[in-house]
């Protein structure tokens, strides 16, 4: 006997329709109908097969954790499944990438040098007088005298020229600055969330990043019940939450799927990287409601 046929007859067993399942669980009836029949290529992924066998075993009165162990290997808890987006749009768009050419990323080091080496000469030809202009009128030559009046240069003062420590600060200067035109920018780390689908209370959401860490924060005005797993039904958090409790704080970093459970959602918070999720404007408030969140790292 399968999970399905066993599933089946003890709802018949209780004299309870799917439309009674239904109504207790909040699962579609179509759903319902594909678990008693194990049809599970319909559902939309093996986390939800196991979520939903769990709701519907509790319903019935029967140990979810025992029936899960008795027949897990009929389920297809080791494939790996994606939530369909049938409803919305994905928001992450694809950005072509552009490269640039070798030479226009050192360019802006080559002006720095060539800018370093122009202020050295013209410091150099300041000293030399290079720009000094003559004043008053040329001394006349002395008639009286045997020898030719011509005048002599003497050769520019040692002191004059860049000493090899200028030079050097110079070049270190300049190599500095090469070295931070040359470090690549970091590209900048972001975290989306976009809502899949909605419908009977239960909440679709695709969660894309390229953080290393996830940290899941849920804070409350008021209080609410709340119940967090993860794709293997390892728990989180199982309580109340209140206000005076939160902020709730958990590392999800290497969980795939969320799975939660609350009520009272006008009074929840939740937000992950800092980036709020937004719930549906179409959710009841008091009515209580079931989350699923999907994870993908970039």
């Amino acid at each position: 006997m399968g999970i399905g046929e066993r599933l089946k007859e003890e709802r018949e067993s209780k004299n309870m329709s799917l439309d009674d399942v239904q109504n207790l669980t909040k699962i579609q009836v179509r759903y319902l109908d594909a678990i008693e029949q194990e049809r599970f290529n319909v559902m939309p992924g093996s986390f939800y097969v196991r979520a939903f066998i769990k709701e519907y075993a509790t319903v019935l009165g029967l140990n979810p954790d025992e029936l899960m162990e008795e027949y897990k290997s009929d389920l297809p808890f080791e494939k790996e499944e994606s939530v369909a987006l049938s409803r919305v749009n994905s928001s992450k768009k694809n950005k072509p990438t552009t490269s640039t050419p070798k030479i226009f990323s050192l360019l802006p080091s080559v002006i720095v040098v060539l800018l370093i080496i122009g202020i050295v000469v013209l410091v150099w030809l300041f000293r030399q007088g290079y720009f000094a202009g003559e004043e008053g009128d040329p001394t006349p030559a002395d008639n009286d005298d045997n020898a030719a009046g011509e005048s002599v240069q003497l050769p520019p003062s040692q002191d004059t020229a860049p000493s090899e420590e200028e030079e050097m600060e110079d070049g270190e200067s300049a190599d500095e600055e090469q070295v931070e035109e040359d470090e690549p920018e970091e590209p900048e780390q972001e975290t989306e969330i976009s809502l899949v689908n909605y419908e009977n209370n239960e909440s679709y959401y695709n969660l894309t990043t390229t953080e290393e860490n996830v940290n899941l924060v849920i804070t409350t005005e008021n209080r609410n019940w709340l119940e967090i797993e993860d794709e293997s039904g390892e728990r989180f958090y199982y309580d109340t939450l209140t206000n005076e409790k939160g902020p709730l704080e958990i590392d999800v970093s290497d969980t795939e799927e969320l799975y939660f459970t609350f009520g009272e959602p006008q009074y929840i918070s939740i937000e992950v990287n800092d980036v709020r999720l937004e719930l549906s404007d179409k959710i009841p408030a008091s009515q209580p409601q079931k989350l699923w969140i999907t994870i993908e790292k970039q």
